[in-house]
């Protein structure tokens, strides 16, 4: 996804508000490994939001599970749009900031592909890093731009989903 369409989702999304994110990326594999191994996500998130707002970061610090005052960015990183937009300062890779997002109609989906055939999970975790393992990565998480397929609001989904279903069956007429 380009810088410019993203830009276009920030600024047409409700701070706070449920979006579903699809992105596709290389998987970090053991040195071994020669097969290609991609992992495809599709997500609720939301962006825009202020991390030291959010109620598990409040009661994290009353609890002393955090630290007492904000960390900050990572040193590689710095804010090219805040709070949506990170950038590397010395690469320039641009991702998106997010945070955990819930609804009733859209689940987590995550797909596994090997040299380009979607496979089971199973199949090549011995195969992965175990950083590519983790199921969780904590409240707040964020995608590269590039790796990013589709970013669109809730609302949009079943719809979305429909014509997906009917161009896979053959049967979806040119718009």
């Amino acid at each position: 996804m380009k810088v410019e369409q993203v830009k276009q989702a920030i600024e047409s999304t409700p701070k706070g508000s449920n979006i579903i994110v699809e992105w596709t990326r290389d998987c970090k594999t053991k040195k071994a490994v020669t097969d290609s191994i991609t992992k495809s996500v599709r997500m609720v998130g939301r962006m825009g939001i202020e991390y030291e707002n959010l109620k598990g970061v409040r009661i994290g610090r009353e609890l002393g599970e955090l630290p007492e005052t904000n960390q900050g960015l990572a040193e590689w990183q710095e804010f090219e749009i805040y709070p949506y937009l990170l950038r590397h300062k010395a690469k320039g890779t641009q991702y998106l900031r997010l945070y955990k997002g819930t609804s009733r109609t859209v689940t987590h989906k995550t797909e596994w592909f090997k040299n380009g055939q979607q496979i089971a999970f199973e199949q090549v975790a011995d195969d992965l890093l175990a950083s590519e393992k983790k199921k969780s990565h904590g409240e707040c998480f964020q995608v590269k731009i590039e790796s990013i397929d589709r970013l669109h609001r809730e609302v949009d989904f079943e719809r979305i989903e429909a014509e997906r279903v009917e161009a896979m069956e053959g049967v979806a007429e040119p718009v």
